[in-house]
């Protein structure tokens, strides 16, 4: 058992490492309007992860949506800003590019090959919280949830136990391989353990429409 335990922990331990390298962490600024200041900045934080060693990042939508601002940082350090791509409120997907290169890509795995119980492991900016990022561990709770969102509903998402917090949005969901199943993209504040990623799939195939067409298209 003893022995179990730790070539276990080896594997989490050696995922995180190799992961880790690829997370980052997004500050975003937004103005909005206040009728006794006027102009006011409000500033935003999340995750993102590094897609490609050219500097795509992907993080959700909702982190730099209507942002005038975005700054990457790196976990060596480095900051850039962050230009964006292209976004889809529907799937709450956004692509950055920042001006890099021989960037640490993550390894994008295959939400279609994922079972239920299956151990899943976040990484992100939890909080934003100071020191590099904050990694959790539980499984994949269920698979193709849908939630309620402001103005339409998010289909197909991963459910997992695995904690989930603010600015931990746009960060990885990983399975023990250290292989990317999906994107930390909500949890429900009042419940336990009850927390949402986008799968992995449908991450890839939204990049593609951004990056080859500007937006996403759909037939509908």
């Amino acid at each position: 058992m003893t022995t179990t335990l730790s070539a276990l922990e080896n594997q989490v331990t050696e995922a995180v490492e190799r992961l880790s390298e690829s997370v980052v962490s997004i500050d975003s600024v937004r103005v909005t309007r206040d009728f006794r200041y006027g102009l006011v900045p409000i500033e935003g934080k999340g995750s993102g992860l590094i897609i490609d060693r050219s500097g795509y990042v992907i993080t959700n939508n909702h982190v730099i949506d209507e942002s005038t601002r975005v700054q990457v940082h790196l976990k060596d350090g480095r900051t850039f800003l962050g230009e964006v791509v292209g976004s889809d409120a529907s799937t709450d997907i956004a692509v950055i590019k920042v001006q890099a290169d021989n960037l640490p890509a993550a390894s994008l795995g295959d939400s279609e090959k994922l079972k239920v119980g299956q151990i899943a492991l976040a990484i992100g900016n939890t909080l934003g919280l100071q020191g590099g990022p904050t990694v959790s561990m539980g499984v994949v709770s269920a698979l193709g949830r849908p939630l309620p969102g402001t103005d339409f509903i998010f289909e197909g998402l991963i459910q997992t136990d695995t904690a989930i917090n603010p600015g931990n949005s746009g960060g990885p969901l990983a399975d023990i391989g250290g292989n990317v199943i999906g994107m930390n993209t909500a949890m429900i504040p009042f419940a336990q353990g009850v927390g949402f990623a986008i799968p992995v799939n449908t991450m890839k195939w939204v990049v593609q429409q951004i990056l080859e067409k500007g937006r996403v298209i759909r037939p509908w």
